[in-house]
């Protein structure tokens, strides 16, 4: 197949692009960033080095795309803090100008990452896709919300087909943010302390990059367009996730923990999936939390 991955230099874009390209796909990649080595060095990988608000200017090279992979997005949570237009243009006004591309196109095949984080502080937990009161607390998620209705409608209006894919925190290989890489960055520049938000008690699910391609890659292929929570079977602490990174890099820091459970603002404080749907597809994560946080920390290291 050809396929088409927006924000291919991205984290999870950069896994998944080398999934593909590993099973012989032709992948064209679209990201404003330039691609890595590992996949501009296959011949199968073609590399687009654009704004995603851009697509439709590359109307004839992408005509003949099978499906599409939309990973492009702000995906720096805190800084749509301070930057209050950066997620609107972006991830809405981006995946517009891709929905439309698409229209044009014929393209109906579309793997959308959507977040965990439009849920907010969810009155259900492990949370169900059928939550019923979802209050995202950051513009990232309001926009990752928004862009869940804008292909919704496109779906019904225009005949796109899309699987929506719901992550919790993904980690892994490539990674460049998120809590595990800071704090690894910080205990690099001063091995002695460590300065953890909030007071550590939050709790969240993490699953490791791999498992996730494995999600979006097959999932789509066994089931009709539907909305999936990707995620892992357990949750752990910011804390415990502290210790894991310092046993992993055979330190033992201070820890400088607030009296708050709050972390920064826009944070959930818990992220816990009902991944039940995903499971029924005989999808299952390889790796737990504690597994995957180890093994991101042999990677990034």
């Amino acid at each position: 197949m050809k396929i088409l991955v927006t924000g291919s230099s991205g984290f999870i874009g950069t896994n998944l692009s080398k999934y593909l390209l590993q099973k012989e796909h032709q992948v064209v990649g679209f990201d404003l960033v330039s691609s890595p080595v590992i996949l501009t060095d296959s011949s199968n990988f073609i590399e687009i080095k654009d704004d995603i608000n851009n697509c439709g200017q590359y109307f004839h090279q992408l005509e003949d795309i099978d499906m599409i992979y939309h990973l492009s997005a702000s995906a720096d949570v805190r800084l749509g803090y301070t930057d209050t237009y950066i997620d609107m243009y972006n991830n809405i006004q981006g995946t517009h100008k891709l929905l439309e591309l698409m229209r044009k196109l014929d393209i109906d095949k579309l793997v959308f990452s959507s977040s965990s984080t439009v849920y907010g502080n969810a009155s259900i937990v492990p949370t169900p896709e059928t939550e019923p009161l979802m209050k995202p607390l950051s513009l990232y998620a309001s926009s990752k919300m928004a862009n869940e209705a804008y292909i919704h409608a496109y779906s019904n209006l225009f005949g796109i087909k899309p699987h929506i894919f719901r992550f919790a925190n993904v980690v892994g290989e490539y990674q460049k943010r998120g809590v595990i890489f800071d704090f690894i960055k910080k205990l690099y520049k001063n091995p002695n302390k460590l300065h953890i938000l909030g007071n550590g008690l939050q709790e969240k699910s993490f699953f490791h990059v791999s498992d996730c391609i494995k999600g979006i890659t097959e999932i789509p292929n066994k089931t009709p367009p539907d909305i999936f929570n990707l995620g892992n079977l357990d949750k752990i602490s910011i804390k415990k996730l502290a210790d894991i990174v310092c046993e992993e890099l055979n330190l033992k820091p201070e820890y400088e923990i607030e009296d708050t459970l709050e972390g920064w603002e826009g944070d959930t404080k818990y992220c816990y999936l009902n991944i039940n749907k995903a499971l029924s597809t005989g999808w299952k994560p390889r790796y737990n939390s504690e597994m995957s946080i180890r093994k991101t920390v042999q990677e990034i290291r």
